[in-house]
């Protein structure tokens, strides 16, 4: 496979950065607009983040099937970033302004059309890493440029989002992610028509028909070990760290008194999620492949978050250093996470000669949503079982909203980590799985 140049890689990474900006803000900021701008209670808040979760994942069937079954004659992926990228931007906008205080329906239908759009927009934009990058190092390079700039983005939202929002609104912060994604979507379209290539299945090979999977083989074919301790290890990984990011502003908020620290707290974090997304290649190459690259990272997180809860609650200062430095180890274990992942799909080839790599890169952001759906009720009714009352926060409340913070995170971290040292992708297994399917494909050309 070609080798793809830096200006190139970092054009493709850019597209992620920019996309990855309705997630952090929908992270960060979605359950207390909700509760602040939206004048929607607790109860309300919760059951609008538990809609939004299980459409999540509908939406997310919906669109694997889309993206592995469609071959368009303008993209089999690219296309859906454009459209679905673009689409997203706008209606997170429209979610985020408070046109209807108290609706219940309003915001939940808003953020389902915007939150189905991003996901249409990120399985395109995942199924084309096999594409770019074939071997574990160059997967590995991608994968980093992509997180480098979605950790660049992340630190001009942290720089600008509370100054923005205080002044002028939560859906200016929007409107400004809307601007940059429709700035970088729409050059990656042009840039990746030579690696999306439209085949038609008239010119394709015997072995190349053959290959393709029915939607039983896509169904049928999940269901491996791989897939099974990834999905788990994942679901820690993606319940302790969104899980942090939606209370960490309660915290600062409720707990401690002042939002001012949370500009300070995103805005270290973020800077050093660049530094851990840059650390990731060289640590991979310290604990021998992705699968332990994926570990590491959660450990690390998981030390600094056993260092805020112990020593942390009498210092905000502490406090915010400890998290700021952890999520250096979210960053390594978040990098690894697609090349981790994209493996899976060798595996399936591997053993069942089916090619359902597409569908299985889109069910990515599954995984990612199963990890939401989960967050949003932890967060949701554990706000509920702590008696959290933005009217009246009591100091039992403020207890309960440290412990959901970093306690909960912790705790959850370590489980993936042991979990995801279970799976069988080790970098031996994996570099014998590549040896073999090179070997099959060089014999189907030949």
């Amino acid at each position: 496979m070609k080798q793809r140049s830096k200006k190139f890689i970092y054009l493709y990474g850019l597209a992620d950065g920019t996309l990855a900006m309705i997630p952090t803000i929908y992270n960060s900021y979605w359950s207390l607009f909700l509760t602040s701008a939206a004048g929607l209670s607790a109860t309300g808040n919760a059951t609008v983040l538990s809609i939004i979760g299980i459409a999540d994942v509908l939406s997310i069937l919906l669109v694997s099937f889309l993206v592995q079954k469609c071959n368009l004659k303008f993209g089999k992926f690219r296309f859906w970033v454009l459209l679905g990228g673009i689409g997203a931007a706008v209606t997170r906008v429209l979610a985020f302004t408070p046109l209807m205080l108290g609706s219940v329906a309003y915001f939940a239908i808003m953020a389902v059309i915007s939150s189905s759009l991003y996901n249409l927009a990120y399985c395109a934009y995942m199924g084309m890493v096999p594409l770019i990058a074939d071997s574990q190092e160059d997967r590995m390079t991608t994968v980093t440029a992509q997180q480098q700039c979605v950790a660049i983005t992340s630190i001009v939202v942290s720089l600008i989002s509370v100054a923005v929002i205080q002044n002028v609104g939560y859906w200016a912060l929007s409107a400004i992610a809307a601007v940059a994604i429709v700035a970088s979507v729409i050059p990656m379209y042009f840039a990746t028509k030579d690696v999306d290539v439209y085949k038609p299945a008239e010119k394709m090979t015997q072995a190349e028909k053959e290959a393709q999977p029915s939607v039983w083989d896509m169904i049928r074919l999940l269901a491996n070990v791989p897939m099974l301790m990834y999905l788990l290890g994942s679901i820690c990984k993606i319940v302790g760290s969104i899980g942090l990011a939606m209370l960490v502003s309660y915290y600062y908020t409720y707990a401690y008194g002042d939002m001012s620290m949370l500009t300070v707290y995103l805005t270290l974090s973020t800077v050093l999620q660049l530094v851990g997304a840059s650390l990731a290649p060289f640590v991979n190459k310290l604990v021998k492949g992705n699968r332990n690259t994926f570990a590491a990272g959660m450990v690390i997180y998981a030390a600094f978050l056993a260092l805020a809860w112990a020593f942390g609650s009498h210092s905000a200062i502490f406090f915010t250093v400890c998290l700021s430095v952890g999520y250096m180890g979210w960053a390594i274990t978040h990098t690894a996470d697609a090349a981790y992942y994209s493996y899976i799909g060798d595996y399936v080839e591997y053993k069942h000669k089916k090619n359902i790599q597409p569908f299985l890169m889109s069910m990515l952001s599954m995984v990612i949503k199963i990890g939401i759906v989960v967050s949003n009720l932890v967060v949701g009714w554990g706000l509920v079982a702590v008696g959290f009352d933005a009217a009246n926060v009591t100091e039992t409340a403020k207890t309960g909203i440290m412990n959901l913070t970093v306690l909960m995170p912790m705790v959850i971290m370590i489980i993936g980590a042991v979990i995801t040292l279970l799976s069988p992708l080790s970098d031996k297994r994996v570099r014998t799985i590549k040896a073999e399917l090179e070997k099959r494909h060089a014999g189907e050309q030949a």
